[in-house]
C-alpha cells in the first residue's frame, strides 16, 4: 500500500508537456535518465497552432529515431512556399526540393498529433512517469535552484502506475527543465526577468476544405492592400487560414455568416472568394525574451524563455533545435548528481546558444511587425522585398536555406 505522501527522486523533471516539453522527453528516452514530466492540462493541444517541422528539424527527428513515428501518425511532406499579390501574381517562390540537405522538405502534422507522438515515444523510457493533469505550483527553491516540487494528484483522474488519486507526491530532481510556456511558473519562482512585447493585432485562424490540390503541398501567402492572408495545407486534407485582424474585429468573426466570411477573405485574396471557412480560434501574439535561461540546476526551454511571433513559423522548430544543442552538453546520468558540473554544462549551453536566439528573435520581431501591420504601405514594401529576393538567384538561395533552417544564427553548415 502506497503512503498518502510519497517522495519520488528522479534525474530530470520536465515541467510542461507542450511541444518543447514532450520533444525533450522523447529525445531523452534512450539516454538512461529517469524522467518525470508534469502537465496541468489533460486536453489535447490546440490543433490550430504550429503544424510543421523545418527541414533541419526533420533531420533532428531522424537522429532521435523519431521520424518514422511521425510518418506513421500521418505526417505529410511540404516542398515549398509561395508569396503572391492579392491578384495572385507570384512575388516569391521558394522550393526546397533541390537544396543539398538531408531532408529537402518540411514535415507537417496537426499540432495535437505532434505532441501525442512525442509523448508516446517518451513512454518507451521504462523510467518515465507522466503526471497529467497535475498542477506544478509548489516549488521549494534554494540557491542551487529548484529542490523539489510538491504535487497533489487530482482525486477525479487516474494516477500513473504506483500512485493513487488524491495522493501527495514530492518530486526531488537533479535537473529541472521549465517547458511551461510563455507564462512560465518555473521562470517566475526563480525570479528570472523577462521582456515581453504584445503585438497590436491578434490572429484569426479558420479551417476550410481543400479547394484544389497541389502535389507540392505549398503554403501560399497573399499580400495586398487589405492585409496579408496565409493558406496552409493540413494533413489529412483541408486548409488552415490565418491572418491578423484588429481586436475590434473579433466580434465580427465570432458572429459572421458564411457569406460575410467569404467576403472578408476575398478582400484579402480574391482568388479565394468561394472558400467556405469556419473560425477555429483567435490568438493574441506576444514576444517573450528572458535575461537568462539558467539558474542553478534549472534551465528554461521553448516559449518559457523565447516565445516569438508566428510570422515565420519558427516557434516550435527553434525550441527543438535548441534542445538538440542542449542534449549533448548534459552530464551522463551517473554524473548528474554533481551540482557544479550540471550548472557548468547548463551555462555552457546558455552561453553558446542564447546569443544566436537573441538574433533570431530580433529578426523574427521585425517580420512579426510587418505581418502585424494592416497598413497598405507597409505591406507593399514587404511585397517588394519578396519580389527582389525572388529576382536575385543568390538571395533566393540564401532565403530558401534560411527557411529550411540551415542559414540562420543557430548555425550554418559550412558545406552549404
Amino acid at each position: 500500500m502506497i503512503a498518502q505522501t510519497d517522495t519520488l527522486s528522479c534525474d530530470i523533471l520536465i515541467c510542461g508537456a507542450g511541444i518543447a516539453g514532450s520533444a525533450l522527453a522523447c529525445a531523452l528516452r534512450n539516454r538512461g535518465y529517469s524522467v518525470v514530466q508534469v502537465e496541468l492540462s489533460d486536453r489535447p493541444l490546440d490543433t490550430a497552432r504550429g503544424d510543421h517541422f523545418q527541414c533541419v528539424v526533420v533531420d533532428i527527428l531522424e537522429q532521435w529515431g523519431a521520424l518514422d513515428a511521425f510518418w506513421a501518425a500521418g505526417a505529410e511532406k511540404r516542398h515549398g512556399a509561395i508569396y503572391c499579390s492579392d491578384t495572385d501574381d507570384v512575388l516569391l517562390q521558394s522550393d526546397y526540393s533541390d537544396l543539398p540537405i538531408p531532408h529537402p522538405y518540411y514535415a507537417y502534422l496537426h499540432h495535437e498529433l505532434i505532441g501525442d507522438t512525442f509523448l508516446k515515444l517518451a513512454a518507451e523510457n521504462p523510467n518515465y512517469t507522466l503526471f497529467r493533469p497535475a498542477r506544478a505550483r509548489e516549488f521549494e527553491v534554494g540557491p542551487e535552484g529548484i529542490r523539489s516540487l510538491t504535487l497533489k494528484l487530482p482525486e477525479d483522474h487516474a494516477a500513473p502506475d504506483g500512485f493513487t488519486p488524491g495522493q501527495t507526491v514530492i518530486i526531488k530532481p537533479r535537473l529541472v527543465v521549465g517547458a511551461d510556456g510563455r507564462g512560465s511558473r518555473v521562470r517566475d519562482v526563480l525570479g528570472i526577468p523577462a521582456q515581453a512585447h504584445e503585438y497590436d493585432n491578434p490572429l484569426v485562424v479558420l479551417f476550410a476544405p481543400r479547394s484544389e490540390m497541389d502535389p507540392l503541398n505549398r503554403v501560399i501567402t497573399y499580400m495586398g492592400s487589405h492585409g496579408t492572408l496565409t493558406k496552409v495545407p493540413r494533413a489529412f486534407g483541408g486548409w488552415k487560414i490565418g491572418f491578423p485582424i484588429r481586436k475590434s474585429d473579433i466580434a465580427f468573426w465570432k458572429t459572421a455568416t458564411p457569406k460575410l466570411r467569404r467576403n472578408a477573405i476575398a478582400a484579402r485574396a480574391p482568388h479565394l472568394e468561394h472558400l467556405e471557412a469556419e473560425v477555429g480560434g483567435f490568438y493574441p501574439v506576444k514576444l517573450v525574451n528572458t535575461d537568462r535561461w539558467v539558474q542553478g540546476n534549472t534551465v528554461l526551454v521553448g516559449d518559457a524563455c523565447h516565445a516569438m511571433h508566428p510570422a515565420r513559423g519558427q516557434g516550435m522548430n527553434v525550441a527543438i533545435r535548441c534542445l538538440a544543442k542542449m542534449l549533448p552538453l548534459l552530464p551522463d546520468p551517473s554524473d548528474l548528481a554533481n551540482a557544479d558540473v550540471l550548472h557548468q554544462r547548463l551555462k555552457a549551453y546558455e552561453s553558446s546558444v542564447k546569443p544566436a536566439i537573441d538574433k533570431v528573435l530580433a529578426d523574427n520581431h521585425a517580420r512579426g511587425e510587418e505581418m502585424d501591420s494592416l497598413d497598405a504601405a507597409v505591406i507593399a514594401r514587404s511585397a517588394a522585398a519578396m519580389k527582389m529576393i525572388n529576382d536575385n538567384p543568390e538571395m533566393l538561395r540564401r532565403y530558401r536555406l534560411q527557411s529550411a533552417g540551415y542559414a540562420d544564427p543557430l548555425g550554418t553548415p559550412s558545406t552549404l
